[in-house]
């Protein structure tokens, strides 16, 4: 499993470093974003994120995936995760989905593979995708779109230079620039993971969910670009705050999951009005660590991130961890009293991890889970529920 998330990983970098600044002026055919609509008690759709993997694998400059965690499938239940967003539902709902999981090709209509049959819309069954992104690449595109953003690790400022530059003329006099911020390697229990993309699990039953939704930097429906004709240059600059964890008010007792600058990427595409997507380009995103000594590399090592699933916990916890680099690892869970009432030490190499505890014998109340990772620390409150 550690050689295909690696490359994975590798593809996802890849992707990162084609779109720098300035835009071409060249004509280009179109490029593509699929935005798949998932939840992670959706029983098929680690068999749409396969499936959505291999078809970027295929061609991964022109292809990018967003995930949307959007319906009744991606509804948290207490002491999951929550990886909605505020802009799912709108965008789910003008594609008048019908069943998960689902996906939009450009948001372009393909009357014969729509989803729903008495509505037609631009949602298609997973099966149906890879047929749209070839029919899709095969047409020019009348604008070129590029990107690169920079990340201050200390402020946490994104801040993101866009263009767009228009080889043809749009046959809408507003188009608009859409920004899309999404984030890998965000671990977490899926119903179906097994069946579909066992690939993508640890023995402890977590499933690594990349190219997932965090944020759109433009908004619900993106900034507008007024100018649309032959030679007119679309060029601002976005900024951002990244928060340690997302989302900001999760719903339902669902619980917040962190935000690893490492683990960042971003997709930027243009749409006329709201719905067609002329082409797409993921860019660069640098990450700098502005200290008191002046500007110094980001070292990704440092990274730690703990989350607990589910909590409240029964019976069973599942503490999962991601290390920048190997470290002694070391975890105690301390009751309300202040004793410690569980420990264990072990090594671990630099990646995602997830350990199995018992704690069935505890009795209902408030813990804390201590997780010591060489220099980093942090703990977190448990509460166990009989």
């Amino acid at each position: 499993m550690k050689k295909h998330l690696l490359s994975i990983l590798a593809i996802c970098f890849a992707v990162s470093v084609f779109a720098q600044l300035p835009v071409s002026t060249a004509p280009q055919n179109r490029k593509i974003v699929l935005e798949e609509f998932t939840g992670i008690h959706c029983q098929y759709c680690p068999d749409g994120h396969r499936r959505a993997d291999s078809i970027v694998a295929l061609n991964p400059t022109n292809r990018f995936v967003i995930n949307i965690h959007v319906g009744v499938w991606s509804t948290s239940n207490t002491g999951e995760a929550d990886f909605r967003t505020p802009f799912g539902t709108a965008i789910a709902n003008q594609s008048t989905i019908t069943g998960y999981p689902a996906g939009t090709v450009n948001r372009h209509l393909f009357p014969a593979y729509s989803q729903n049959t008495v509505t037609p819309g631009t949602a298609m069954s997973r099966n149906k995708w890879y047929s749209a992104v070839t029919q899709i690449e095969a047409l020019p595109s009348i604008v070129n779109v590029a990107l690169q953003g920079t990340v201050d690790a200390q402020t946490r400022l994104l801040t993101v230079d866009v263009q767009a530059y228009y080889t043809g003329s749009s046959t809408v006099s507003t188009n608009y620039f859409n920004l899309a911020l999404i984030q890998d390697s965000l671990m977490h229990f899926h119903d179906g993971a097994w069946a579909w993309y066992p690939q993508m699990m640890d023995n402890n039953g977590l499933y690594q969910n990349n190219k997932m939704l965090r944020h759109l930097l433009t908004g619900q429906w993106g900034d507008p670009i007024i100018n649309t004709t032959t030679g007119s240059m679309y060029a601002k600059t976005f900024t951002y705050t990244i928060p340690n964890q997302l989302p900001l008010a999760p719903q339902m007792d669902a619980i917040k999951t962190d935000v690893l600058l490492s683990k960042l990427r971003l997709v930027g595409f243009v749409t006329e009005t709201q719905q067609e997507i002329l082409s797409a380009n993921s860019g660069p995103l640098s990450i700098t660590n502005n200290g008191p000594t002046g500007i110094t590399a980001y070292d990704p090592s440092t990274e730690f991130s703990v989350s607990l699933f589910p909590n409240p916990a029964n019976d069973k916890l599942t503490l999962g961890m991601m290390l920048g680099k190997q470290e002694n690892v070391s975890i105690k869970i301390i009751n309300a009293l202040g004793a410690q009432v569980y420990s264990h030490t072990t090594d671990l190499n630099r990646g995602m991890h997830a350990s199995g505890i018992n704690v069935s014998q505890f009795t209902s109340g408030i813990y804390f889970v201590k997780v010591t990772a060489g220099e980093h620390s942090r703990t977190e409150k448990l509460i166990i529920s009989k």
